[in-house]
């Protein structure tokens, strides 16, 4: 069990499809020993890339005792409007984190970003680009297996994580199954902005505004009271969520309240 390698691959592809079985098809095909990989898929929202870093990052930073690649897709090709040539679109970078995850992730916007200040190495990875739609099946895998192998024959020149763009404090980050709603801004951001538990104020997401209460936790308020609180998220500085407590999910969730808001939609929190 000491020489397992767990392989996290996260795009924005229906889980359970097509997509994510031709990809692991892939990376099993270029695995030296791919008995000794353990897989798991998750699907982030279509496009949305700050859910990618959210999650990619949940997953690097989590304590873990072994050798970890976490591979994340999710490439909207935003640059610019007009055709591109051969499907041109992002290229893929590496990380080296300070605990030894590794990541490999398409740079597109938030892709690294909430792993930034965990970053020790930052490199090109020298791969096709262009040429293919479905770049994450027909040249991306076997990159990461070739990572998985321990060959770092194509990481390329280095890159300075400084440069990567900082979360903003007040967006959307992830919805969970229960219809809470994960957002960017931290314990330490709340604690600056003087809020204390127990104290009512106002949340406004997607047009909707709902009075709200600062909370220890989602289940220290009253049923169909929205709770923001400090997450199971982020480590040591939690990330805040909004929690609409219900007892059934028939009942309206706090994503349901607030329109399932997409991934980096806006928010804000007031005082009464």
């Amino acid at each position: 069990m000491s020489n397992k390698k767990l392989l996290h691959i996260v795009c924005d592809y229906k889980a359970g499809g097509m997509e994510f079985g031709e990809i692991a098809t892939q990376i099993y095909n270029h695995l030296d020993n791919p008995e000794q990989v353990l897989l798991h898929h998750t699907e982030v929202p279509p496009l949305d890339v700050v859910g990618l870093g959210f999650v990619t990052a949940q997953y690097a930073l989590a304590p873990f005792q072994g050798e970890r690649v976490i591979y994340g897709n999710a490439a909207p090709r935003r640059i610019q409007d007009q055709a591109q040539k051969d499907n041109l679109g992002e290229g893929i970078k590496y990380a080296l984190l300070d605990n030894g995850a590794q990541v490999i992730n398409v740079y597109s916007d938030y892709a690294f970003a909430f792993m930034k200040s965990h970053i020790v190495e930052l490199r090109e990875v020298e791969c096709p680009v262009a040429g293919s739609q479905f770049r994450s099946r027909d040249f991306f895998p076997e990159r990461v297996a070739r990572l998985m192998n321990g060959d770092k024959r194509h990481l390329g020149k280095k890159l300075d994580p400084a440069k990567i763009p900082e979360i903003p404090s007040n967006q959307v980050a992830w919805t969970d199954g229960f219809g809470n709603i994960k957002t960017t801004m931290r314990a330490s951001h709340l604690k600056s902005l003087g809020f204390e538990p127990g104290e009512k104020v106002r949340v406004t997401l997607n047009g909707v505004s709902m009075i709200g209460i600062i909370a220890v936790g989602g289940f220290a308020v009253d049923r169909g009271v929205l709770a923001i609180n400090l997450g199971s998220s982020g480590y040591d500085d939690p990330f805040v969520e909004l929690f609409l407590r219900v007892h059934y999910m028939s009942e309206q969730t706090a994503a349901v309240r607030f329109g399932y808001p997409v991934g980096g939609a806006e928010f804000e929190i007031s005082r009464l």
